[in-house]
């Protein structure tokens, strides 16, 4: 249908602007940390030693950015976060709500599954909201807990932990919303009451003797 025209266009800008950060713009960053994965890329997040020993990655390439006269980790991950990054989740965040809005005017049983349908909906927008805000908040945290000036003061082990359950609820809510999609694309399907009655239906009446 040519209505879905922009989600497909809104999912490939999403993809385009998602492969760019991954692939493009993070490694470099890592690269100056020993390829230490950034914040972002932990599934379940750092806990207080993954955080501390991160922080002390960034630490030291301050330490030796000053030396050489060069840009730091630190700073290049601000960047990254000050740049294309923070367009990613609404992006997504956006992608997730259209394709739960189309997958939920699919032509579905009437009464309670439709019921079950807008629900599903319903969770699938908060779900998405959820993850967009848990994301954005995360990114401030990361830049409070590893920027330049954070790294000229004590690791600061309370927000390590708040960026850790912010990262596990990101993913969590995301994964959350991409299976209440699918099932809203997927469901819905005739129950084996309705097979049955369907069924009895199509058989041909017998011919009154």
């Amino acid at each position: 249908m040519k209505w879905r025209r922009p989600g497909w266009q809104l999912f490939t800008l999403t993809a385009g602007l998602f492969a760019l950060v991954c692939f493009v713009e993070i490694p470099p960053v890592t690269a100056l940390i020993g390829g230490m994965k950034l914040p972002d890329q932990m599934l379940f997040g750092y806990d207080q030693e993954g955080a501390r020993a991160l922080f002390a990655a960034f630490m030291a390439d301050q330490t030796a950015a000053d030396l050489q006269g060069r840009a730091s980790a630190s700073q290049a991950y601000l960047k990254l976060h000050a740049g294309c990054d923070p367009t990613l989740p609404p992006l997504l965040a956006a992608s997730l709500v259209f394709w739960a809005f189309v997958a939920w005017k699919k032509p579905v049983r009437a009464g309670r599954v439709q019921h079950i349908a807008s629900v599903g909906f319903g969770l699938a927008m908060a779900l998405a909201l959820t993850y967009l805000i848990s994301d954005l908040i995360e990114n401030h945290i990361a830049d409070t807990i590893f920027g330049p000036d954070a790294l000229k003061q004590a690791f600061n082990k309370d927000l390590a932990l708040g960026l850790q359950v912010l990262t596990g609820i990101k993913f969590a809510s995301l994964a959350l919303a991409i299976a209440l999609i699918a099932a809203l694309w997927f469901g819905g399907g005739e129950t084996a009451h309705e097979k049955s009655d369907r069924a009895q239906k199509a058989k041909p009446a017998l011919p009154l003797t």
